[in-house]
């Protein structure tokens, strides 16, 4: 009976989809179909698609919005937060057709809503030889940084410091209040742990897949790259893309972002384009 449940509840996503596939462009205010968004994306160098890691909306509109840019434009890159940078090379592998799903699985940590959410991203990319980035610093080594903050960065060594940022930053800005907001709101409750090394780890997932897209464009620098992470990683051109923009200034980033409805005049400054989402 469960499955039978979860079956029914797949086969109601598409007509969820096709409720809310919607993008609001926030410049103009127009309301945008998946095509005419994904042309307008392709002015921009860089798109970071901000998702909530568990909205099935979300997810099937990442990949829609991928095979509408390619068929648009083929000269695509696709970049990940899911991904960790010790595990390029079999992943890569993987894409190119190389090795089998099993051998790939078996040897990238993939997450735990892999096979709904992701997988279909990653078997487009490979039915279509996009290079697939594995963006994010090793999970072991944020968790490091989270336990002994920037001590604990220094002494990575070398192999670690090959699959993490060259440079830690950690901006007292904007992004840090709202991380610390969101971590003492009630639902991270986070005991004994020190706020500003847990922040000091948050900052160097943004720092590493910064790194990770400047790095890939600058070896080809004619490619377009689509970034999927979570939210809060891109949400206002915080985290990692402000990242991204300080190693390469002048980059044209758009920023992809959910929205709750009705959408408020405050939230333009969001991204460049909001998905507007009925609240939970």
């Amino acid at each position: 009976m469960r499955r039978l449940l979860i079956a029914l509840g797949l086969l109601l996503v598409p007509v969820l989809v096709l409720a809310q596939a919607v993008f609001v462009e926030t410049a103009t205010g127009d309301t945008l179909t998946v095509a005419e968004a994904a042309q307008k994306l392709l002015e921009y160098d860089v798109v970071f698609f901000g998702e909530y890691h568990d909205n099935a909306i979300l997810h099937h509109m990442e990949i829609n919005l991928l095979k509408a840019m390619h068929e648009k434009d083929p000269n695509l890159v696709v970049s990940m937060e899911m991904f960790e940078r010790d595990v390029q090379t079999e992943l890569s592998l993987y894409t190119q057709g190389i090795t089998v799903e099993k051998f790939f699985l078996e040897n990238t940590r993939p997450w735990s809503n892999y096979e709904t959410d992701y997988r279909p991203v990653v078997e487009f990319a490979k039915e279509n030889q996009l290079p697939v980035i594995a963006a994010n610093v090793p999970r072991d080594l944020a968790a490091k940084v989270s336990r002994g903050g920037m001590d604990a960065f220094d002494g990575f060594n070398l192999k670690e410091k090959q699959n993490s940022a060259r440079k830690l930053t950690a901006p007292d800005d904007e992004y840090k209040k709202r991380f610390m907001e969101t971590m003492s709101g009630g639902m991270h409750p986070m005991g004994k742990l020190n706020m500003d090394y847990l922040y000091l780890a948050q900052c160097l997932k943004d720092d590493t897949m910064a790194e990770s897209v400047a790095n890939f464009l600058e070896r080809f620098p004619d490619k377009k790259v689509i970034h999927f992470n979570g939210d809060f990683h891109s949400n206002s051109h915080l985290g990692t893309v402000s990242r991204l923009e300080a190693i390469k200034p002048g980059i044209k980033i758009a920023v992809i972002t959910p929205a709750v409805k009705p959408l408020e005049s405050q939230d333009t400054g969001m991204g460049e384009f909001l998905i507007p989402l009925d609240s939970e």
